[in-house]
């Protein structure tokens, strides 16, 4: 347990070493936060940080910095306080949704917003998509033997064409959004995509009649969702350049450039507002030298997605989860109901 001067000094060095970028000196304690103590003394607790393990040094005779463990202590400090305000909330903006009602738009808006107000990269995972509630399907006939496949859902629209048989005719289509909609509205994703023999048989004798038209339905939502589940928004990458170096900033961004590394990067287990996960607690080896900071999207009581932010583990955890907990509020106040 460390002792009130200890945590006072540790939570003080940490946070001038995130904003100033200067290896933690006494001299530079003493002048910025613990005026009332000597060097000497300050000395001995920063010796003694150091062999708890929250600090380290570089180099003989240098500064200190902090280990995961010391940005460990910081991060559960700062997110004990359930306000943040260290970040103008102002820059972004009162539009984050872009009167749009594209599901896929939102996303895009949600993630480009959190990167260009952070300057780091934005990531965006879907893992609560069987969650969202479905409020009608339309399925519209177009030209050239297509579909158009429109499902609204609590958070917004899926849209996407499919090709059909030349045997489907616009009142089929017609007919199909009718009977979809008043089966599937109300219900959960999950519900619809689930297996035909868990619909009761009133659902299944109506549904046989569409059975053609409700396949490419569900071949329509496949494809959406794995186009859009995971989501990389790189507005940030200069500042993790600058802020890692090149050949740390390559290993990150080769991890990003996959976006099938996403699902493991988000901690899906932690339905907490936010959630920091700092150096090695990071399952991929790449980011055993970053900070990965996130925010569950919720709406309705169920949550929907994952937005997150990577960063050096010297980042601003305050005004990252700034915003993130801004995004997640406007995800709240905004439900389509």
């Amino acid at each position: 347990m460390l002792g009130s001067r200890k945590r006072q000094l540790l939570y003080s060095a940490i946070d001038n070493y995130i904003k100033l970028a200067s290896p933690i000196t006494s001299l530079l304690v003493q002048k910025t936060e613990l005026h009332d103590l000597s060097t000497a003394t300050i000395r001995n607790e920063l010796n003694a940080l150091e062999a708890m393990g929250y600090l380290k040094q570089l180099h003989t005779s240098s500064g200190r910095v902090p280990t995961t463990k010391g940005y460990r202590f910081y991060v559960n400090e700062t997110l004990k306080s359930t306000s943040f305000d260290n970040v103008d909330l102002a820059k972004i903006g009162s539009d984050m949704f872009a009167r749009t009602s594209s599901l896929s738009e939102i996303v895009d808006s949600i993630s480009k917003t959190v990167s260009s107000t952070t300057h780091y990269p934005t990531i965006f995972y879907f893992d609560g998509f069987d969650n969202l509630i479905v409020k009608s399907v339309k399925v519209v006939f177009l030209l050239t033997s297509q579909l158009l496949i429109l499902i609204e859902t609590n958070a917004g629209a899926i849209s996407h064409t499919v090709m059909a048989s030349e045997k489907i005719t616009q009142q089929d289509c017609e007919n199909a959004s009718n009977v979809f909609t008043s089966i599937f509205a109300g219900k959960s994703m999950k519900f619809m995509t689930g297996e035909v023999q868990e619909f009761s048989n009133n659902v299944k004798e109506t549904m046989s009649k569409y059975d053609e038209v409700f396949k490419l339905v569900l071949h329509a939502v496949d494809m959406y969702y794995n186009r859009t589940k995971s989501k990389v928004s790189s507005h940030g990458i200069v500042k993790l350049l600058d802020s890692k170096g090149l050949e740390s900033a390559k290993n990150i961004l080769t991890v990003l450039d996959d976006t099938s590394n996403i699902e493991n990067i988000v901690d899906k287990k932690d339905d907490s507002e936010i959630s920091v996960k700092i150096g090695k607690e990071n399952a991929n080896e790449k980011l055993s030298d970053c900070a990965v900071i996130q925010a569950p999207l919720v709406i309705d009581g169920k949550r929907i997605a994952t937005v997150g932010v990577i960063g050096p583990e010297r980042i601003d955890y305050a005004n990252i989860a700034s915003v993130l907990k801004f995004v997640s509020d406007q995800i709240k106040n905004n439900t389509r109901r």
